[in-house]
């Protein structure tokens, strides 16, 4: 009993260091893109719908079809473009399944080379995602649609025509 005491005691001293030790001034000398909660943020409403995506739509519809909320999201963060960018990527690593593939596809039209390699380490993930094409739902792992999408002809259409 006394070692898993001393582990909780130790994890709670570490944590309770960590969180004091960060200030404003650090996060401002970070490079790199924050997490969202971390930087203080939030996230536009149209990205909080493709964070929390349970499906991926597929992008070819009549032009009389109705537009579901992810797909008006979808088209609204298209339209932001680069005022997004470090939002998309963050959703890139987490976001659900279907968001992080719809943000890898916004990713695409504002950085390519990053949306290439962040594809190919998708490849690895094992995740379901649910893909709607007209009025059927059929399933596939977050990597086979990455394979899907670094193809020539990707069969799965998620990015904007």
């Amino acid at each position: 009993m006394k070692p898993a005491t001393n582990a909780l005691i130790i994890s709670f001293l570490l944590l309770s260091g960590l969180s004091n030790g960060v200030c404003a001034e650090d996060t401002a000398k970070t490079p790199k893109t924050p997490a969202a909660e971390e930087s203080g943020v939030k996230l536009p409403d149209f990205l909080d719908t493709l964070k929390n995506a349970k499906m991926i739509e597929d992008s070819r519809l009549p032009a009389n079809a109705p537009r579901s909320e992810l797909r008006k999201a979808f088209e609204e963060a298209a339209r932001a473009g680069s005022g997004v960018k470090p939002d998309i990527i963050w959703l890139t690593q987490n976001a659900s399944p279907a968001g992080r593939l719809y943000a890898v596809s916004l990713l695409k039209k504002l950085d390519p080379q990053t949306a290439k390699s962040t594809l190919e380490e998708f490849k690895r993930d094992r995740e379901n995602v649910s893909y709607k094409h007209g009025g059927e739902i059929v399933h596939y792992s977050v990597g086979e649609i990455a394979i899907d999408q670094l193809s020539d002809h990707p069969i799965i259409v998620i990015d904007l025509p």
